[in-house]
């Protein structure tokens, strides 16, 4: 409840609007949503498949212009709206989470997330299935408490 409101009681964006996760195939095993004000598809379905098509595009435009083979791509895009935060894994993971565009950049937070939330709680799960939807409370959780805490979540 106390998510939403300045110190002077007028509502107030959270900076961190959602997050996805996709696998290499463009299947979206995560998606959460905090603070979204705009709808770019009828469905979630249909928002993820746009989602990973804009990420596929601008990744093999990125590639095209990089003058070195190797060199990393890109990390984060922006409109007035949004930014968008990339960190792609080296097994082909992808996540992004989208911010205010105003949000310092968010590298290191997505790097944690892979690191020390994803990893722990989904790779080393015997029962984590690759290529499905995650359904793992404890990453879930874990994910909440980090996001929440994290500067960029309030703005």
């Amino acid at each position: 409840a106390a998510h939403g409101r300045g110190a002077g009681g007028g509502a107030r964006a959270r900076m961190i609007y959602n997050m996805y996760i996709f696998n290499r195939d463009g299947v979206c095993l995560f998606y959460r949503e905090w603070h979204r004000s705009i709808r770019t598809a009828e469905s979630n379905q249909e928002d993820q498949k746009l989602m990973f098509g804009f990420l596929f595009s601008l990744k093999h435009l990125v590639n095209k212009f990089t003058p070195e083979s190797g060199a990393p791509g890109f990390h984060a895009c922006h409109t007035n709206k949004f930014k968008l935060n990339y960190y792609e894994t080296m097994s082909g993971l992808r996540f992004v989470i989208n911010t205010d565009p105003r949000a310092a950049d968010m590298r290191e937070c997505l790097r944690h997330i892979y690191s020390n939330i994803f990893v722990e709680f989904c790779a080393k799960n015997p029962l984590y299935d690759r290529g499905k939807p995650l359904d793992n409370q404890l990453f879930e959780q874990s994910l909440e408490t980090y996001l929440e805490n994290h500067p960029a979540f309030r703005s």
